[in-house]
């Protein structure tokens, strides 16, 4: 999965330039060639330190893998039609997932955002009514949802949890965590992206972006993780296996039965 966003020429300049203050030491060009599936497996002969922010990354990654979406069962969901108001219903997700909204089958809401479901209801609507407006509110969680967040670990400053912020990048990010250290290697930072029960995996030549090589510089989603490792990490040929090292290393445990895929 990739994204396509596009950056104004003038935002780039500016995050090229705040990152450029912000970075240190020197390190040689990676060129990545991603696997389909990296699987998060012991390595043998790594001891990985568990610090608390390790802890908080993945409690909080697992808990986003376990529920995709915004609902849970038992979460009050209210269904709004403008146009149709006797069509309005408030009801409770069930253990299936399912609701069943006016004038439909019974449809599954595992997985969904407020938003897709909303969309999703919208063009099942459009046979159906006239003017097929529809609104979607979840109106009592059974289980509330985590405040968005963006990990930063490893070679920084401040390693840490930041609130996330709609439009940051990669550069802002680091900037938050007062930039990279002395130890740090740019050229191999690991991007881990929790997207609809899967979690998704980078290596990012920072330099390169910055040099104009790559243009890898786009939005961050809510509670990407971002892992900036230590020129020491041996470069290897099994990109896969040096993914795993660097998260291993900054004490990120998601258990065997986690699959990366890259994007």
């Amino acid at each position: 999965m990739s994204d396509d966003l596009r950056f104004s020429k003038g935002r780039a300049c500016a995050a090229a330039g705040l990152a450029a203050l912000l970075l240190t030491g020197c390190a040689s060009s990676t060129q990545y060639q991603p696997q389909r599936n990296i699987a998060i497996l012991p390595e043998q002969g790594v001891t990985a330190p568990r610090g608390a922010l390790g802890d908080e990354v993945s409690d909080t990654l697992t808990q986003l893998l376990e529920r995709p979406g915004d609902f849970s069962p038992n979460d009050l969901v209210r269904i709004r039609f403008p146009y149709m108001p006797l069509l309005d219903s408030e009801q409770r997700v069930l253990v299936s997932g399912e609701i069943s909204p006016p004038l439909l089958k019974p449809m599954q809401t595992r997985g969904l955002t407020a938003t897709e479901l909303q969309e999703k209801l919208q063009a099942l609507y459009r046979p159906v009514l006239e003017r097929p407006s529809v609104s979607v509110q979840v109106l009592e969680y059974a289980r509330p949802p985590l405040p968005p967040e963006t990990f930063v670990m490893g070679e920084v400053a401040r390693p840490g949890a930041f609130p996330y912020r709609d439009g940051s990048s990669l550069f802002e990010a680091l900037a938050r965590a007062g930039g990279a250290s002395r130890d740090a290697d740019l050229s191999q930072v690991v991007l881990l992206t929790p997207v609809k029960g899967q979690l998704l995996a980078e290596m990012i030549d920072m330099r390169a972006v910055l040099d104009g090589s790559s243009a890898q510089l786009r939005e961050l989603k809510p509670f990407s993780v971002i892992i900036i490792p230590a020129t020491q990490v041996a470069r290897m040929a099994d990109r896969a296996r040096q993914i795993r090292q660097i998260i291993g290393f900054n004490g990120i445990n998601l258990g065997s039965n986690v699959t990366l895929v890259s994007p």
